[in-house]
């Protein structure tokens, strides 16, 4: 068996010799740019392009107290007609439902009155809805 280069016993440098030497040159260039990092500065970045430190930056002493967001305008939410058109489209099916599961007959009058009102429901939200529409917008509003 031969060795190989770079092995022990091996003739010529091999890739751990390669990788030290790489490694060792590396730490000079760090060394080197940490001496131009080190020591006091003449003058600021901001004074050298503006002139002079930012307005905002005396006000940084102020940064211990948390930061709060203007809580905005108000939204309105849904209306009361639109509030009680969602509880009867929702209710009054699940209350036939439950009905219906119940032994006995349910009356016809219960029904129709059921199906009535489910039906202005969906009236008063269809007639409810934005009349004006962009030909551009995608439905989106904020």
């Amino acid at each position: 068996m031969s060795a190989r280069p770079g092995s022990p016993g091996g003739a010529g440098p091999g890739p751990e010799d390669e990788w030290t030497e790489i490694v060792s040159g590396l730490e000079d260039v760090r060394r080197a740019g940490d001496r131009h990092l080190t020591g006091p500065r003449d003058w600021s970045p901001e004074e050298a392009v503006f002139g002079g430190p930012p307005a905002w930056a005396e006000d940084a002493e102020d940064d211990d107290e948390p930061y709060s967001p203007d809580p905005g305008p108000v939204t309105q939410g849904l209306g009361a007609g639109a509030v009680l058109s969602w509880t009867v489209l929702i209710g009054v099916p699940l209350l036939l439902l439950v009905l219906g599961l119940m032994p006995g007959s349910l009356p016809w009058w219960a029904v129709v009155a059921g199906l009535v009102a489910v039906v202005t429901a969906i009236g008063h939200l269809l007639t409810s809805l934005p009349e004006d529409r962009d030909d551009h917008d995608d439905g989106a509003r904020v």
